[in-house]
């Protein structure tokens, strides 16, 4: 009896090593595929380049997901709360429309015109998500939705006003990072400089 149970204890053990393995494995897919997506994009981008970048192989994708459209999903996720969570802790911390106009600053950098992998989703991936499924459509959108939230906060007006000049403005420097990155270096800077000086207020 007590030879059972000592083989019962070490199973579940086991049990239990093997699935925070497998948790650690997926934390890594998803994180790798986050970043290779907004690199490269969504087309250049195979699951086989996903799997390698988290040293794991091909055919130990499909314990984690479906298919990649399922992972694109989780990927989009991940970047839209490492943006949006990073603003939600801002305005809770600060005066919100200070954080805001930091918020607008940083996104119209170079730092993040040059670093897409670990930039905003929106102007990396939005034109790959249009020919995409509507289940990525509506994932991306959720995220846009987050984000116009955040901004919101840093608004005045009635909760209508907030979010649509929140709208407005996510638009704003989504297309400006959109456009300096297809642009050369001079027209990259002219756009981003001339986005920069924008009131997001206004």
């Amino acid at each position: 009896m007590i030879d059972d149970n000592w083989t019962l204890n070490e199973d579940f053990k086991n049990m239990r090593v093997s699935q925070a393995e497998m948790d650690k494995s997926h934390a890594r897919i998803v994180e790798g595929a986050t970043r290779l997506f907004r690199e490269k994009g969504l087309e250049n981008t195979s699951v086989a380049d996903v799997m390698s970048d988290a040293g794991l192989t091909h055919g130990g994708f499909y314990r984690h997901f479906e298919n990649k459209d399922a992972l694109v999903a989780a990927a989009l996720q991940t970047a839209f709360d490492d943006i949006s969570s990073n603003l939600e802790s801002r305005t809770g911390k600060t005066d919100p429309h200070a954080a805001c106009n930091e918020f607008h600053n940083q996104y119209l950098s170079k730092r993040h015109l040059e670093n897409a992998g670990k930039g905003c989703p929106i102007p990396t991936l939005a034109g790959d998500v249009a020919r995409g499924s509507t289940a990525l459509r509506i994932a991306f959108g959720a995220g846009v939705k987050r984000l116009v939230t955040a901004l919101a906060r840093g608004k005045s007006g009635s909760d209508e006003q907030k979010r649509a000049a929140a709208a407005r403005e996510l638009a704003l420097i989504a297309g400006a990072m959109l456009i300096a990155r297809a642009s050369d270096p001079e027209t990259a800077r002219m756009i981003l400089a001339a986005c920069r000086d924008h009131d997001p207020a206004v």
